[in-house]
Protein backbone atom coordinates (compact mmCIF):
# COMPACT_ATOMS: atom_id res chain seq x y z
CA UNK A 1 0.00 0.00 0.00
CA UNK A 2 1.34 3.56 -1.43
CA UNK A 3 1.44 5.95 1.59
CA UNK A 4 1.50 9.35 0.81
CA UNK A 5 4.15 11.77 2.07
CA UNK A 6 3.51 15.04 3.75
CA UNK A 7 5.04 16.96 0.39
CA UNK A 8 2.28 15.75 -1.70
CA UNK A 9 -0.56 16.36 1.17
CA UNK A 10 0.66 19.81 2.41
CA UNK A 11 -0.33 21.56 -1.00
CA UNK A 12 -3.69 20.18 -1.39
CA UNK A 13 -4.25 21.47 2.27
CA UNK A 14 -2.84 24.40 1.67
CA UNK A 15 -4.91 24.54 -1.18
CA UNK A 16 -8.09 24.65 0.35
CA UNK A 17 -7.49 26.55 3.28
CA UNK A 18 -6.63 29.35 1.20
CA UNK A 19 -9.45 29.04 -0.96
CA UNK A 20 -11.77 28.83 2.06
CA UNK A 21 -9.94 32.22 3.54
CA UNK A 22 -10.72 34.26 -0.12
CA UNK A 23 -14.17 33.06 -0.23
CA UNK A 24 -15.39 34.14 3.22
CA UNK A 25 -13.16 37.38 2.62
CA UNK A 26 -15.40 38.13 -0.79
CA UNK A 27 -18.89 37.88 1.25
CA UNK A 28 -20.42 41.22 1.52
CA UNK A 29 -21.37 42.27 4.83
CA UNK A 30 -25.45 43.04 5.18
CA UNK A 31 -26.34 46.33 6.91
CA UNK A 32 -29.06 46.84 8.62
CA UNK A 33 -30.39 50.07 8.41
CA UNK A 34 -33.84 51.27 10.71
CA UNK A 35 -37.06 52.20 9.44
CA UNK A 36 -38.37 55.60 9.47
CA UNK A 37 -41.87 56.06 9.79
CA UNK A 38 -41.81 59.25 10.39
CA UNK A 39 -44.60 60.91 7.67
CA UNK A 40 -44.54 64.97 6.66
CA UNK A 41 -47.83 66.80 8.01
CA UNK A 42 -48.25 67.65 3.82
CA UNK A 43 -46.65 67.04 1.03
CA UNK A 44 -45.54 71.16 0.23
CA UNK A 45 -43.76 70.45 3.99
CA UNK A 46 -45.90 73.26 5.93
CA UNK A 47 -48.84 72.65 7.77
CA UNK A 48 -52.00 73.95 5.72
CA UNK A 49 -53.10 75.50 9.30
CA UNK A 50 -54.47 78.69 7.32
CA UNK A 51 -56.63 79.30 4.16
CA UNK A 52 -53.66 80.64 2.57
CA UNK A 53 -51.78 77.18 2.32
CA UNK A 54 -54.68 75.68 1.71
CA UNK A 55 -54.92 77.60 -1.23
CA UNK A 56 -51.51 76.23 -2.57
CA UNK A 57 -53.20 73.36 -4.62
CA UNK A 58 -51.07 70.54 -7.25
CA UNK A 59 -51.14 71.54 -10.99
CA UNK A 60 -52.88 68.22 -11.46
CA UNK A 61 -55.65 69.16 -10.14
CA UNK A 62 -56.55 72.48 -11.58
CA UNK A 63 -57.85 71.90 -15.31
CA UNK A 64 -55.88 73.09 -18.41
CA UNK A 65 -58.20 75.57 -19.40
CA UNK A 66 -57.46 77.38 -15.53
CA UNK A 67 -53.89 77.03 -16.13
CA UNK A 68 -53.34 78.58 -19.50
CA UNK A 69 -54.56 82.31 -19.84
CA UNK A 70 -53.50 82.89 -23.61
CA UNK A 71 -56.76 82.97 -25.36
CA UNK A 72 -55.29 82.19 -28.60
CA UNK A 73 -53.61 78.81 -27.07
CA UNK A 74 -56.41 77.87 -25.45
CA UNK A 75 -58.23 78.14 -29.37
CA UNK A 76 -55.97 76.14 -30.48
CA UNK A 77 -56.11 73.36 -27.62
CA UNK A 78 -59.54 73.18 -28.15
CA UNK A 79 -59.69 72.48 -31.56
CA UNK A 80 -56.82 70.17 -31.67
CA UNK A 81 -59.16 68.00 -29.02
CA UNK A 82 -62.21 68.57 -31.10
CA UNK A 83 -60.41 67.43 -34.36
CA UNK A 84 -57.80 65.10 -33.41
CA UNK A 85 -57.92 61.47 -35.22
CA UNK A 86 -57.02 59.42 -32.37
CA UNK A 87 -58.74 60.84 -29.52
CA UNK A 88 -61.77 60.54 -32.01
CA UNK A 89 -61.03 56.46 -31.92
CA UNK A 90 -60.02 56.02 -28.21
CA UNK A 91 -63.78 58.06 -27.84
CA UNK A 92 -65.41 55.29 -30.02
CA UNK A 93 -63.64 52.51 -28.24
CA UNK A 94 -64.34 54.07 -24.90
CA UNK A 95 -68.73 53.81 -25.98
CA UNK A 96 -67.81 50.23 -27.00
CA UNK A 97 -66.12 49.23 -23.83
CA UNK A 98 -68.69 51.33 -21.72
CA UNK A 99 -71.77 49.80 -23.61
CA UNK A 100 -69.96 46.09 -23.01
CA UNK A 101 -69.16 46.47 -19.06
CA UNK A 102 -73.36 47.38 -19.29
CA UNK A 103 -74.10 44.59 -21.24
CA UNK A 104 -72.01 42.29 -18.80
CA UNK A 105 -74.05 43.89 -15.83
CA UNK A 106 -77.50 43.28 -17.29
CA UNK A 107 -76.15 39.71 -17.67
CA UNK A 108 -77.48 38.70 -13.90
CA UNK A 109 -80.90 39.70 -14.63
CA UNK A 110 -82.94 36.94 -15.93
CA UNK A 111 -84.49 37.85 -19.75
CA UNK A 112 -88.02 37.71 -21.21
CA UNK A 113 -88.76 38.03 -24.70
CA UNK A 114 -92.03 38.29 -26.45
CA UNK A 115 -92.27 37.54 -30.06
CA UNK A 116 -95.06 36.94 -32.96
CA UNK A 117 -94.34 35.93 -35.93
CA UNK A 118 -96.64 35.37 -39.55
CA UNK A 119 -95.45 33.69 -42.63
CA UNK A 120 -96.90 31.33 -45.47
CA UNK A 121 -96.31 27.94 -46.38
CA UNK A 122 -96.22 26.81 -49.96
CA UNK A 123 -95.72 23.32 -51.11
CA UNK A 124 -95.27 22.56 -54.64
CA UNK A 125 -97.83 20.79 -56.19
CA UNK A 126 -95.70 18.27 -58.09
CA UNK A 127 -94.22 16.94 -55.03
CA UNK A 128 -95.05 14.02 -52.39
CA UNK A 129 -96.81 16.69 -50.02
CA UNK A 130 -98.21 18.47 -52.57
CA UNK A 131 -99.66 15.46 -53.85
CA UNK A 132 -100.70 14.50 -50.39
CA UNK A 133 -102.42 17.98 -49.78
CA UNK A 134 -104.42 17.93 -53.34
CA UNK A 135 -106.49 14.75 -52.70
CA UNK A 136 -106.76 15.53 -48.29
CA UNK A 137 -109.22 18.10 -47.11
CA UNK A 138 -109.93 19.70 -44.40
CA UNK A 139 -113.53 19.27 -43.69
CA UNK A 140 -116.32 18.03 -45.96
CA UNK A 141 -116.05 19.64 -49.64
CA UNK A 142 -113.43 22.27 -48.59
CA UNK A 143 -109.33 21.92 -49.70
CA UNK A 144 -106.71 23.01 -47.88
CA UNK A 145 -105.57 26.58 -48.16
CA UNK A 146 -103.12 27.15 -50.89
CA UNK A 147 -100.21 28.98 -49.60
CA UNK A 148 -101.75 27.77 -46.00
CA UNK A 149 -101.12 30.69 -43.37
CA UNK A 150 -98.66 30.53 -40.05
CA UNK A 151 -98.83 32.57 -37.13
CA UNK A 152 -97.18 32.52 -33.93
CA UNK A 153 -96.79 34.13 -30.47
CA UNK A 154 -94.62 33.34 -27.39
CA UNK A 155 -93.25 34.16 -24.68
CA UNK A 156 -89.40 33.01 -24.16
CA UNK A 157 -87.88 33.39 -20.59
CA UNK A 158 -84.30 32.66 -19.25
CA UNK A 159 -82.04 33.28 -16.46
CA UNK A 160 -78.45 32.17 -16.18
CA UNK A 161 -77.05 31.26 -12.74
CA UNK A 162 -73.51 32.05 -11.83
CA UNK A 163 -72.27 29.37 -10.23
CA UNK A 164 -68.54 29.17 -12.22
CA UNK A 165 -68.21 33.10 -11.63
CA UNK A 166 -68.23 32.74 -15.63
CA UNK A 167 -70.86 35.95 -15.68
CA UNK A 168 -68.90 37.42 -12.40
CA UNK A 169 -65.25 37.11 -14.12
CA UNK A 170 -66.70 38.85 -17.18
CA UNK A 171 -68.21 41.56 -15.88
CA UNK A 172 -64.66 42.60 -13.71
CA UNK A 173 -63.01 42.09 -16.81
CA UNK A 174 -64.81 44.76 -18.85
CA UNK A 175 -65.12 47.28 -15.70
CA UNK A 176 -61.20 46.87 -16.03
CA UNK A 177 -61.00 47.50 -19.72
CA UNK A 178 -63.51 50.19 -19.47
CA UNK A 179 -61.59 52.34 -16.25
CA UNK A 180 -57.95 51.44 -18.40
CA UNK A 181 -59.97 53.56 -21.56
CA UNK A 182 -60.79 55.89 -19.52
CA UNK A 183 -57.23 56.66 -18.21
CA UNK A 184 -56.02 55.96 -21.40
CA UNK A 185 -58.10 59.00 -22.78
CA UNK A 186 -57.48 61.81 -19.97
CA UNK A 187 -53.42 60.06 -20.97
CA UNK A 188 -54.06 60.62 -24.79
CA UNK A 189 -55.48 64.74 -23.77
CA UNK A 190 -52.82 65.54 -20.85
CA UNK A 191 -50.22 64.36 -23.76
CA UNK A 192 -52.09 66.70 -26.50
CA UNK A 193 -52.51 69.90 -24.46
CA UNK A 194 -48.60 69.50 -23.31
CA UNK A 195 -47.50 68.94 -26.81
CA UNK A 196 -49.27 72.10 -27.99
CA UNK A 197 -48.74 73.95 -25.19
Amino acid sequence: MNTMSCKQIFPGVALIVLLSVQCTACLPSIAHREVDRSVPDTFTGSAASSNEDQEQVSSALIDWRDYFSDPDLLTLIDTSLDNNQELLIFMQELEVVRNEAVARKGAYLPFVELGAEAGLDKVGRFTRSGAVEEGLTIEEGKKFPDPLPEFMAGLHAHWEIDIWHKLRDAEKSAISRYLATVEGRKFLQTNLVAELA
